[in-house]
């Protein structure tokens, strides 16, 4: 008999369950741990002393922020842990406002206030020294036998291979976010013809990308071999499949973990480390282009950072110590060396 797999409790939030269903992946089960954590707050403290679970959203207020981070704290939560529980708590916040289910306060006052009771409190987060074999991912899916077009099945397999290269070289050459890269279209990019790509990037914004001659190639020979199809994504399924019950039709759109799942594949193969990402893309190229000289406002539009005081804290500090360790080869004497230069 085949496993069946255990329902998931729902979270003692009104509508929170409704706002883990639009999201997907890692994203979702961290927001749902997140939300979890709330309402074990609210259960136990005074916040709410007058409700039951599951909690209506009525009983949160324009402080709710503040104090769910002030309870985090005093159960002795790490900085960054506060901060991803805070961010799944804003980002649900702002759901509600959007579907006027938040109508007794303003998600902005709320924000306001978390960050005047905050103070001066802040969590110095730099990135992690991104996989020195992020390019191998690249020229592995690019080293890969393309299978001739002699069967329906081989067809298949020639544009999920194609498919493959454009995404890797479209990560690799924009550095952008994978979600600005799962909503690319096949206008936006001109089936491979335009070398910088208008975009909405995080918070709605909207900036350019750019691609490079290699993106550009992989991506005109991706839309070539789909031919006029009627799809307007330019990365899609080709095939049905399965996934948890739920049926994943040929030309829908490629979720981001669908483009997670190219990277780790090929990852697999090459036995890179297997938290390897498709940020992790942005990440090796940002810190690429950093130690080979790119002014930092440069980088900070390329990047889409709002702040340029962000791409400061995640890559200067990894810059300064690779320029180190090129000195520390260029000048520094072994044991051995330094022995013989004092004789």
């Amino acid at each position: 008999m085949p496993k069946k797999d255990k329902p998931i409790p729902p979270i003692d939030i009104e509508h929170a369950d409704a706002f883990i269903a639009t999201l997907e992946g890692r994203t979702a089960s961290s927001y749902r741990y997140a939300l979890n954590k709330l309402a074990d707050f609210i259960a136990s403290t005074e916040y709410a002393p007058e409700h039951q679970a599951p909690y209506p959203v009525s009983c949160l207020h324009d402080d709710v922020i503040w104090r769910f981070d002030v309870w985090l704290k005093d159960q002795g939560r790490k900085p960054t842990t506060r901060d991803a529980y805070i961010a799944a708590l804003k980002r649900f916040l702002i759901w509600l406002d959007a579907g006027d289910l938040l109508s007794h306060f303003q998600v902005g006052k709320a924000i306001n206030r978390y960050k005047a009771m905050r103070g001066n409190e802040r969590h110095s987060k730099t990135g992690r020294a991104p996989d020195p074999g992020i390019p191998r991912i690249v020229t592995y899916y690019d080293s890969l036998p393309l299978p001739p077009a002699n069967t329906p099945e081989n067809k298949k397999k020639r544009l999920v291979l194609l498919r493959a290269r454009a995404i890797v070289h479209t990560l690799y050459a924009s550095a952008a976010r994978v979600s600005e890269v799962a909503s690319l279209t096949r206008d936006a990019v001109l089936d491979g013809r335009a070398k910088e790509v208008r975009i909405t990037g995080k918070g709605d914004k909207p900036r350019m990308i750019l691609l490079t001659p290699e993106a550009q190639k992989a991506i005109a020979a991706y839309c070539r071999e789909r031919g006029k199809d009627g799809h307007p994504a330019l990365f899609i399924a080709h095939y049905s499949t399965n996934i948890s019950d739920k049926v994943k039709k040929a030309g829908k759109p490629l979720s981001r973990t669908s483009l997670w799942q190219v990277i780790r594949d090929a990852a697999n193969e090459l036995e890179i480390h297997q938290n390897v990402s498709p940020h992790a893309f942005r990440h090796f190229r940002a810190q690429q282009l950093l130690n080979e000289g790119m002014d930092l406002a440069v980088l900070q539009s390329y990047l889409g950072h709002a702040d340029i005081g962000t791409t400061r804290r995640i890559y200067a500090p990894h810059t300064e110590l690779a320029k180190v360790r090129a000195q520390l080869n260029r000048y520094g004497k072994s044991p051995q060396e330094a022995t013989e230069s004092n004789e």
